[in-house]
């Protein structure tokens, strides 16, 4: 199952990872990284400074085209006024979007389209199981990366490798720090902040040439785009009245109440959680009737200022078939506009069956992808905060399991 999350102005998409217990076994050994032997990119930015070397033998037209429009020798296109811009870097004063484990940029229009034509993606071999990758984002077309967007991630995070994406650079660790800062101050108001945050100059220095002073912050009024407001609901939200769930972990327990407008999802989820609903065992392919789905199971995905995700299945199968699989429920007025929603994962239409997650914060580019049928109190977000900053690997799969030791269903409002 995934978590389509929809990130920076337009669509990234994050799979989840459905894996049991992790076994005492030996990991291969790591090849030596690759060191990146180009020019120094600097960005002064809202939050602090970010400092990434470029691999410029590994992917030379990528670092070429970045070069330049950092530098300004690239001529580009003034989206907002259809005027050639020649000798002015293209992300002075961009604006910096939130994305999970790192942040994007190099839309100047808004809507998450960069305004560069893309080209055909380079083939660097390197991959995220590094923190503090500096890589164009995926073109518009197959086998093509982005002229001008570009994301720096703060985590190791292979999730980044289904996305495409071409490397062309490493940043250090205070950098990454940085972006971490920023993904957080930005997640965490769903990207939509009173202010915007920025990149008010980013310069290119060679070998030898000296770090430059720290650049005068952009005046807000001049951040390209500037913040979107946040969306103003249409229709007033409902509460849930259903019945209530506590779902006991060994990081905390979560108190949450179900929508009886979501009656597919609900039934579902308390069928499992009681024993009441039929299931069939991934690993063993036997029909199981009186048992809870859910207790001894992980949390198997976690991801800061996002969501953490039952992706785990009985027997340690990751993606398997449990019987049955159920669609999509839409309620009008019912969106990921506050932190706790509790909704089933899925991979696309019609494929929700086991895997919930619940949110840290509002997320509305989930509207509509998902079927929320729970919200979570406040503290329960707490335990979520918790649960989402476990050390993690490049799987986002917790290094010490969080274990589900059991849910129950209370008995819904009166």
């Amino acid at each position: 199952m995934r978590v389509l999350a929809a990130v920076f102005f337009g669509v990234m998409v994050y799979a989840a990872e459905a894996q049991g217990p992790r076994a005492a076994v030996r990991r291969p050994a790591v090849k030596a990284e690759v060191q990146p032997d180009g020019p120094v990119v600097v960005m002064d930015t809202s939050l602090g400074r970010v400092t990434c070397r470029l691999y410029s033998k590994l992917a030379p037209v990528t670092v070429a085209n970045f070069v330049g429009l950092v530098s300004g020798t690239k001529a580009w296109t003034d989206p907002q006024t259809g005027a050639a811009v020649q000798g002015k870097g293209f992300y002075d004063g961009v604006a910096l979007n939130g994305i999970s484990d790192g942040m994007i940029a190099g839309d100047r229009m808004g809507g998450g389209k960069g305004v560069m034509p893309s080209f055909p993606a380079e083939k660097t071999g390197l991959g995220y199981e590094r923190g503090g990758r500096l890589a164009m984002a995926k073109g518009d077309a197959a086998g093509t990366e982005s002229g001008s967007l570009f994301y720096v991630t703060a985590h190791p995070d292979l999730e980044y490798e289904r996305r495409g994406g071409v490397v062309f650079g490493q940043c250090d660790e205070a950098s990454q720090a940085v972006v971490a800062a920023v993904s957080h101050a930005l997640l965490s108001v769903d990207n939509h902040p009173e202010r915007p945050v920025a990149i008010h100059r980013m310069v290119v220095v060679q070998a030898g040439e000296a770090l430059p002073a720290v650049a005068a912050e952009v005046p807000s009024e001049q951040v390209t785009p500037q913040p979107v407001p946040v969306p103003v609901a249409t229709l007033p939200a409902p509460e849930p009245t259903g019945p209530g769930v506590v779902i006991e972990t060994s990081k905390g327990t979560m108190h949450c109440r179900l929508f009886e407008e979501t009656p597919i999802a609900t039934a579902n989820f308390t069928g499992l959680v009681k024993g009441t609903k039929a299931w069939k065992n991934p690993a063993t392919g036997a029909e199981m009737r009186g048992k809870p789905f859910y207790d001894g199971l992980h949390f198997g995905r976690v991801i800061p200022d996002f969501m953490v995700q039952n992706a785990d299945e009985p027997g340690g199968v990751g993606k398997g078939d449990i019987g049955f699989k159920f669609g999509v429920e839409t309620v009008p007025g019912l969106s990921f506009d506050r932190p706790g929603r509790l909704a089933y994962a899925n991979s696309g239409p019609d494929t929700n069956a086991s895997e919930f997650f619940v949110t840290e914060h509002a997320v509305r580019r989930l509207d509509g992808l998902y079927t929320i049928f729970g919200q979570c109190d406040a503290a329960s977000v707490g335990v979520v905060e918790a649960m989402a900053r476990v050390p993690r690997d490049e799987k986002n799969k917790p290094m010490v399991p969080v274990v589900i030791r059991r849910i129950k269903v209370e008995a819904a409002r009166q």
